[in-house]
């Protein structure tokens, strides 16, 4: 009784060592387990702030240069992508190597004219220079309008004038119009930004618009013989009267011969076709005589 007794707390003490093993690896594990995983984001975190310190250090190992961004004329406005850089001429202006795309807006766009922008890609590894050149752009307009526009004897065309030029206008222009005073400028007072207008002297007194008067003069050289010409412009007319009345008669004459087969009917409209003839000669006559002595010396 007494060996089975021991038996039993022998196995029963080995059963709760087993137990408590089991509970011990159990905690083992859970904590190695929470251990590895702060570890290990520990670890990401570390090359995380290592890839930004390498992408910082890349930046800081990139040459710079020095830019100057010039145009002609002066005053276009330069941007880096949609960044502006500022107005030329920009001198010594630091950038880091690499790729851009610079655009140069037309400061002298001029009056009634859309600008003519430049955009130029730039690969830049060494102190670089940019130069853009702009096509000038000149508005001349003057009262009255359609005068001539001479430069050092050159015609650049009538006034309202728009004009595109790769060079830049010196000297004086001329405005030349009939019947006005010609007109000097001095370019170098040209405003690019409203264009020119100017305002013409006459010569004389003298109209500046382009009204139509009524001439009520003949204009010819002996006066006209109105007796003749009033009998003439009666004849026709009675001329042409009867000449309708005629071919009217000599129809109907002849439309009864078909209907009645009246020989008189045939007669009668031959008859009247004669006189119809001799009216329609005596009219042309009197037509032409009217023409000749209402519109000739």
């Amino acid at each position: 009784m007494t060996s089975t007794f021991i038996v039993f707390r022998i196995k029963l003490w080995r059963r709760k060592n087993n137990m408590r093993s089991l509970i011990f690896i159990i905690i083992f594990f859970i904590f190695s387990n929470c251990y590895s995983q702060s570890d290990s984001a520990d670890v990401i975190t570390k090359e995380v702030n290592a890839e930004e310190l390498t992408a910082e250090e890349i930046s800081d190992s990139l040459r710079s240069f020095s830019v100057n961004l010039l145009s002609l004329p002066d005053n276009a406005e330069v941007y880096n992508d949609t960044v502006l850089i500022g107005a030329t001429p920009v001198l010594n202006y630091q950038m880091k190597e690499g790729n851009y795309t610079l655009k140069f807006i037309n400061p002298g766009s001029g009056k009634f004219w859309q600008n003519s922008n430049q955009i130029i890609n730039l690969n830049l590894k060494s102190d670089t220079t940019i130069s853009a050149a702009f096509r000038y752009f000149y508005y001349f307009d003057s009262d009255p309008f359609n005068a001539t526009v001479m430069s050092s004897d050159t015609l650049l065309g009538l006034t309202p004038l728009r004009l595109l030029t790769e060079y830049k206008i010196t000297g004086n222009l001329i405005f030349r119009k009939e019947n006005y005073h010609d007109l000097v400028f001095n370019i170098s007072d040209y405003d690019f930004g409203t264009g020119l207008k100017v305002n013409m002297k006459s010569k004389g007194n003298i109209r500046t618009n382009d009204e139509v008067y009524k001439d009520k003069g003949t204009q010819f050289n002996t006066s006209r013989n109105l007796p003749v010409i009033s009998g003439l412009g009666i004849a026709s007319i009675a001329a042409g009267f009867f000449t309708y009345n005629f071919k009217k008669k000599g129809n109907s004459a002849y439309d009864e011969y078909l209907f009645t087969g009246n020989q008189e009917k045939l007669d009668e409209s031959r008859e009247n076709d004669t006189y119809f003839v001799i009216s329609l000669i005596l009219m042309q006559a009197a037509l032409g005589g009217l023409i000749y002595f209402l519109f000739f010396d």
